[in-house]
């Protein structure tokens, strides 16, 4: 390459996670850049959680179908509950029974001669939980058995395409690092670099996408961490050394924008789209026992990664950084995206080239005219007509209110989900990274 030549652009697109919420829309985002023709130039896509059903079914599909044949069939995927299979499992089922006997025993000593035992069974059970709470209910098994069913029909990592590249990733809680799953990789960079003796390698050779994408998605709290078995680790004896313990990637970083964006990453891409299916945090007031305190705890700590890779990412020194960074989220309403263009150009956090790439007039800088940028980069992106496309108000209401689970979506949802990360990527990705578009 030639000093002044610049490198080959490699699009990363980051889909976060937030169950089958995030999967729908994140469908809107891939709509658009099929529509603008850059879905076919995505070199990385880097999956969470809920995006991982998404990013690992598209992956799966772009080889063999046309996009709107795979969005309409995975549109009726949406429909399908994985909660509602959960509890109509055999497993399950079982479960129910042996506790429903276990409880009516209980229950049943209490008027006998002998209600010493009803306090024993109790004992018993809450050991049972604390210490065998996972092996009793294996939930995450019965999600990946689900997931296969549903999205992945058995497949491996190895049966990936090469191109574009999935990494799909989750939490290690024996490390606190990511866990990332692709074709010809399965890592922890503790395990590569700083861990006392040889590295500690793994082969993807086998591995179900559907347990790959049940470790992206495993909510801390709710499902059962999950192992990689001793056939995944390229030498067994290292089994002795780690026990990696995976759960949900969001945990770490829940917009899947870290495997993009750092400069040591092997997923690194200077061009990044973020679709963030996360909603504006809501004020909340009662904790009424330990389990919703520990869950909003854990939704400000992922709000707080959120924010402050959105800051290091999009505000903090962007006139040095050579990454052109989109950012699309649920949480933001259309009418104020070119404003916070504006505002972010106001405040020097708009790279010369993305200046000159929209041609704004040097008068209308020198000194700052926020009206007249206004008008024109309204003009530029055509924002009158994305301005006749927006959704009523009330279906951004319904698309906002779908919950993070993987309960069976209906079609009004889908569709507010869809359109609205449709036209806010469509603007976004006009604002910040016409580059791509050219």
């Amino acid at each position: 390459m030639e000093e002044n030549e610049k490198p080959a652009a490699r699009l990363g697109l980051a889909l976060s996670g937030g169950g089958y919420r995030a999967a729908a829309f994140h469908l809107g985002t891939l709509r658009t850049m099929n529509k603008l023709n850059i879905l076919k130039k995505i070199t990385v896509l880097s999956t969470v959680s809920g995006g991982s059903i998404v990013g690992a079914a598209y992956v799966l599909a772009s080889q063999t179908k046309s996009y709107p044949e795979f969005e309409s069939n995975f549109i009726l995927k949406l429909k399908k509950g994985v909660v509602k299979r959960i509890l109509t499992s055999f497993t399950f089922i079982v479960i129910g029974i042996c506790l429903t006997l276990w409880l009516g025993l209980m229950v049943y000593f209490q008027f006998t001669s002998y209600p010493w035992i009803s306090i024993l069974m109790a004992l018993a059970f809450l050991l049972l939980i604390i210490f065998h709470q996972f092996s009793i209910f294996p939930v995450s098994s019965i999600i990946e058995r689900i997931y296969n069913d549903i999205f992945f029909e058995g497949l491996t990592l190895p049966e990936l395409p090469d191109e574009p590249i999935l990494a799909i990733n989750s939490t290690n809680l024996e490390t606190g690092r990511q866990f990332t799953f692709s074709k010809y990789r399965m890592a922890d960079s503790t395990y590569d670099y700083s861990f006392k003796g040889a590295p500690i390698k793994f082969t993807p050779k086998g591995f179900p996408i559907s347990r790959a994408v049940m470790a992206s998605s495993c909510v801390p709290f709710a499902f059962t961490p999950i192992p990689i078995s001793a056939q995944f680790f390229i030498d067994v004896a290292d089994m002795k050394r780690v026990k990696p313990r995976l759960i949900d990637g969001g945990v770490f970083d829940n917009q899947g924008m870290h495997k993009l964006t750092s400069k040591t990453s092997a997923y690194n891409c200077n061009i990044v789209i973020t679709s963030d299916a996360g909603n504006k945090m809501p004020f909340q007031s009662s904790y009424k026992n330990v389990f919703t305190l520990l869950v909003r705890t854990v939704d400000i700590f992922m709000n707080r990664i959120k924010k402050t890779q959105m800051m290091d990412n999009l505000y903090n020194d962007v006139i040095t950084k050579e990454n052109e960074i989109v950012f699309i989220s649920l949480g933001w309403d259309l009418e104020e995206c070119i404003p916070g263009f504006v505002y972010n150009l106001s405040n020097k956090n708009i790279k010369q080239s993305l200046i000159e790439a929209h041609q704004i007039p040097m008068e209308y800088l020198d000194p700052h005219n926020e009206s007249a940028i206004l008008t024109y980069m309204e003009e530029r992106v055509g924002y009158k007509e994305l301005l006749k496309r927006k959704q009523e108000n009330s279906k951004l209401e319904i698309a906002r209110k779908v919950g993070t689970n993987l309960t069976a979506l209906s079609d009004t949802q889908i569709r507010a989900l869809v359109n609205q990360s449709e036209i806010l990527a469509e603007l976004q990705i006009k604002l910040y990274c016409p580059s791509i578009l050219v």
